[in-house]
């Protein structure tokens, strides 16, 4: 392989890597977004908690500052929306195998170690 084609390969790997480390944190996100969201949805089934931890929504009512389960509507939009995650998760993984196929190619992994 060519010095051209192989700084080409490594410009293209850093640009894979970035835009699967966001996508990456997108999904997380979403996740995150999806388990609060459900505990939430449990919250309001237990009488128990109800009055300090129900779902609320930041730009409809007004709602107490220590409530994990504040949403923005439009959060919860996005969070239900079929096509977007799906679009989201298809993009992460061509993202994730071209990224593992050039690191092969190259010999090397860009993947962090905390």
């Amino acid at each position: 392989m060519s010095t051209d084609q192989e700084t080409d390969k490594l410009i293209r790997l850093r640009k894979v890597t970035q835009e699967y480390d966001e996508k990456k944190r997108v999904i997380h996100q979403m996740w995150e977004n999806m388990q609060n969201f459900s505990q939430g949805l449990r919250n309001e089934l237990d009488d128990q908690y109800w009055s300090d931890h129900k779902i609320g929504f930041q730009d409809l009512e007004a709602i107490p500052e220590f409530n994990q389960y504040r949403f923005n509507y439009k959060e919860l939009e996005t969070l239900f929306n079929v096509a977007y995650i799906k679009e989201t998760l298809d993009g992460y993984r061509k993202l994730y195998t071209e990224k593992q196929d050039l690191e092969k190619e190259l010999g090397f992994s860009m993947a962090r170690k905390p």
